[in-house]
């Protein structure tokens, strides 16, 4: 160890050709910090306790008591205080200067361990300078200034500049509790850069539109085009509407959490910040008939295609339905037109607004699924299904209007040939279907007890997309092979003899409003027992 690793991220983030603040700018670019030494340690042994790996970070914390005893921090660095780099792009990046921020308890051990362990030569330069010569390719020579109890460091002298440097009592003045978080002020990135970025990723598209292009139907050719054209014009939209990308990662002991949050925000009054606002303060129906507590799994969706893209996207709506019947197999036309015309209104509406829930286990080990899903003409779909069971009646029994809920008609399939699998998961063959004109919710239950009480159900705000599993919950589901009393000692070892319910998530989110968030979110014990699954795998 030896902490050769802050030499090296210093080394690395100054040759990543990134610049630092220059005069005429009154923030960076692009802003790192990172908490202390001490407080990274801390961290690192919540999340190497979980995984089973503690006593290496112990040690390494055991060596830095030693490498502190005299008071001149670790190497001369103070692992008490947080460390930082900030950056401002220049149009010609391969030139842009970098400032790296470390703190400092003791300036005459830096120096000389500079040279003693990393075999850098040190010579007094200019203006209160320090220059080190490395063999490290393409940065043969860095700058240091010591002041405000930190070392700055630098590819050149200008940029460590006194009256350019900027505070740590500034720079580190908010503690968001992030163990480490990157700021980049898109609006502040030189136009050209701008273009150069755009233009690869558009070659990198166009190179994507071309693959499998022979083998695609003129319908699949439109419809791929259609979304590879979204996905340039959402990098157009962040390069020219973009103000500010945030990236934060989190470790919580108290709260047993691991977390990453992606912010992104927009200038007032551009497109792209109205797309982000008209994401906000939705309300799902779907998520509100699929709720239920404490589910093994859920998940959710409610999106639109923007204005900007309808035209477009309707035509390959018409040109996908169009190949659907062009290509129907012999003497079953009629069916996949009528399919076709049933699903029409729906897909053309181009909104997605879908929930699922996977409900269980019970004390049998059995589990539960209801989904449901937002369309137009439902009533047709439901037709065409009708219209169809006579000639199917080998996959399953059709019951149809068993009960007539709200605006919802009630119907059950009960299959026939299932996998083994199949019903030893949900201990039924029955599927239940709810139609109403605007929805399709269905359920696999013995019962329809969860349909009948979610057809009652009404919206309920939700994110732009979300999902959640129950780690414990799902472990028998996605590991059968289990034993149960390895599945027993695997759940203990994780959670003691409490309960495992809010304590075993893994969760994401994206949300709108005055600005696009995603989260990432796991329970510490969560990672136990999948660090604990390893084990027992032998992994």
């Amino acid at each position: 160890m030896r902490f050769r690793w802050l030499a090296a991220a210093a080394v690395v983030f100054l040759t990543s050709g990134l610049a630092s603040a220059q005069p005429k700018v009154a923030e960076p670019t692009i802003e790192v910090r990172l908490r202390s030494v001490n407080d990274l340690l801390d961290k690192a042994e919540f999340v190497a306790e979980l995984a089973g790996k503690e006593e290496s970070v112990k040690q390494v914390r055991e060596l830095i008591k030693v490498l502190s005893m005299d008071g001149k921090g670790i190497d001369g660095i103070d692992p008490k205080r947080p460390i930082g780099a900030y950056a401002t792009l220049d149009k010609d990046i391969a030139t842009s200067p970098v400032v790296v921020m470390v703190p400092i308890a003791d300036e005459e051990t830096f120096l000389t361990q500079l040279n003693a362990r990393y075999g850098f030569t040190v010579e007094k330069g200019k203006d209160g300078t320090h220059k080190v010569v490395t063999d490290k390719p393409g940065i043969e020579e860095l700058h240091l200034r010591f002041a405000n109890g930190y070392v700055y460091i630098a590819r050149a002298v200008k940029d460590i500049d006194p009256k350019g440097l900027i505070q740590p009592k500034a720079y580190f003045a908010k503690d968001d509790g992030s163990v480490a978080s990157v700021l980049v002020r898109i609006d502040q990135i030189p136009d050209d850069l701008k273009k150069f970025a755009l233009g690869y990723i558009e070659l990198a598209l166009n190179e994507e539109r071309k693959k499998n292009a022979e083998n695609e139907t003129a319908a699949e050719k439109q419809l791929k085009g259609l979304v590879l054209d979204a996905v340039l014009a959402g990098f157009k939209g962040l390069t020219n509407d973009g103000k500010e990308l945030s990236v934060r990662v989190f470790a919580d002991p108290k709260t047993d959490e691991l977390s990453a949050e992606v912010t992104l925000t927009a200038k007032n009054g551009s497109a792209t910040a109205k797309n982000f606002s008209a994401l906000g303060s939705k309300t799902s129906l779907p998520a509100g008939i699929v709720a239920v507590t404490n589910p093994a799994a859920r998940a959710n969706v409610k999106i639109a295609v923007t204005d900007g893209m309808r035209k477009e996207y309707v035509a390959a709506i018409d040109a996908l339905l169009a190949d659907v019947k062009k290509n129907a197999p012999a003497g079953a036309e009629d069916w996949f037109k009528q399919l076709a015309d049933a699903i029409e209104p729906s897909l053309k509406a181009g909104e997605l607004d879908a929930a699922a829930s996977l409900i269980g286990p019970d004390a049998k080990g059995r589990y539960q699924l209801i989904a449901a899903l937002g369309v137009k003409d439902g009533k047709k779909i439901e037709k065409f299904v009708k219209d169809l069971a006579p000639f199917i009646g080998e996959a399953g029994e059709f019951t149809f209007d068993i009960e007539k809920i709200g605006d919802f008609a009630l119907h059950r399939i009960d299959l026939r040939n299932t996998p083994d699998e199949f019903e030893k998961a949900f201990g039924t063959k029955s599927i239940w279907l709810g139609v109403s004109d605007k929805h399709l919710v269905l359920s696999i239950e013995p019962d329809g007890a969860t349909i009948k009480k979610g057809l009652k159900a009404k919206a309920v705000p939700v994110a732009v997309m979300s999902g959640e599993v129950s780690l414990a919950k799902l472990l028998p589901l996605i590991q059968p092979d289990l034993k149960p009393d390895e599945l027993k000692a695997l759940i203990k070892d994780a959670f003691g003899d409490g309960p495992t319910t809010g304590k075993d998530t893994i969760g994401f989110s994206v949300e709108g409003g005055d600005k696009l968030t995603v989260k990432f979110k796991v329970k510490g014990k969560a990672v136990r027992l999948g660090a604990g699954l390893d084990l027992l795998k032998g992994k």
